[in-house]
């Protein structure tokens, strides 16, 4: 027993001249508060000294592993909830988690991750089919926002006169948008004039992307003649308006997202239901994450929106070169396997990604 308590000491002064580790954690507490998170993600429970001596590796004594226990609570790490004697994660132990001793463990875990193979097809239905994959593979609420129309090129023009006086403007974009515009004249139009600027724009606007100068200036072209621009430029509408439309945003998984909420007593279910009605306000929280070049996390009080604060955010870009097109997510409790969920998005983002890169080049 002195042995032991003499290792213990000596472990305590090594950790302590180790204090200045991430977030001021000794290698003990952070191994300690590591196993408190992990047991804890799988089972729902607290976690007490003595289950972490018996059976999670812990190898110091229950008095000492106690004594940490309340050490990572004061520290914000862990929360002791009602009178029981054991502890949980707060949003800060999570952080911790992730940002460092999941690390490692995550990417050792990555080549055996879950998700989408190789999809084909239209973009739309391979969204479709992904999110519905990544809802499976993590038991959350899954999310795909498609590409903007105003980030991709353009892939037909069709230029139809209905009547005389009336012409409609179909622009079908690379990621499967399509937008109509109907322009009405005052005094009848030359067919001719109809099918010159069909042909022209069919060949002029191809690959160009909606709203890029290049696209203004085929429009404005200097070697067209007077009337051919001002007919060019009565149908241009008809292109901001496919700029225009809303971002689409694919759902999967509310029905699992929301027992596990409610097993997991989170505050603000209805409020967070009411949240998720509103997908504008979804396509701007995925938006948040568009800009980044890595995994983008948000934990718990980290959440913009304030009936989302018992929930976690997991989301990765996925696009073509130097250009983030969309973004795949999850939405779930703090308790989460954080691991398997950050590996299914970010394999998830890799194959939409792939996909992506052959329908736009």
């Amino acid at each position: 027993m002195n042995e032991i308590h003499g290792n213990e000491k000596e472990s305590r002064m090594m950790d302590d001249q180790n204090q200045g580790g991430v977030s001021g954690l000794t290698p003990r507490l952070a191994k300690i508060l590591t196993a408190v998170i992990e047991y804890h993600v799988a089972s729902g429970k607290a976690v007490g000294s003595m289950f972490l001596c018996r059976n999670c590796g812990i190898d110091f004594s229950p008095s000492t592993v106690r004594g940490e226990l309340a050490r990572l609570e004061k520290l914000g790490f862990l929360s002791h909830p009602h009178t029981s004697a054991g502890r949980i994660p707060t949003d800060k132990g999570y952080r911790f988690y992730v940002d460092t001793s999941a690390r490692e463990k995550r990417d050792r875990r990555l080549a055996a991750v879950s998700g989408p193979g190789e999809l084909d097809g239209e973009i739309e239905d391979a969204l479709r089919r992904s999110v519905g994959l990544l809802a499976r593979a993590t038991g959350l609420l899954a999310l795909v926002s498609a590409p903007a129309q105003d980030s991709t090129a353009i892939k037909h023009v069709e230029v139809l006169q209905l009547h005389p006086e009336l012409v409609m403007v179909v622009v079908i974009t690379a990621s499967g948008g399509i937008a109509k515009k109907l322009v009405i004249f005052e005094e009848a139009l030359d067919p001719g004039l109809v099918n010159w600027a069909r042909s022209y724009l069919s060949e002029a606007a191809f690959g160009l992307e909606l709203g890029s100068r290049r696209l203004v200036a085929r429009l404005e072209e200097p070697g067209l003649s007077e009337l051919e621009r001002s007919f060019l430029a009565a149908l241009s509408p008809a292109f901001a308006g496919a700029s225009e439309e809303a971002r689409g945003l694919y759902v999967d998984g509310a029905s699992s997202f929301f027992t596990r909420l409610e097993a997991d007593g989170s505050q603000g279910i209805g409020g967070l239901m009411e949240l998720l009605d509103r997908q504008d306000e979804i396509i701007k929280l995925l938006g948040t994450a568009i800009s980044e070049h890595q995994v983008y996390l948000r934990i718990g009080r980290e959440m913009p929106a304030a009936s989302m604060r018992g929930c976690s955010l997991v989301a990765a870009n996925y696009g073509v070169a130097n250009r983030n097109l969309g973004t795949v997510g999850v939405l779930g409790p703090t308790r989460m396997d954080y691991l398997t969920v950050i590996g299914s998005v970010e394999h998830t983002a890799r194959t939409l990604s792939r996909l992506v890169e052959e329908i736009y080049n």
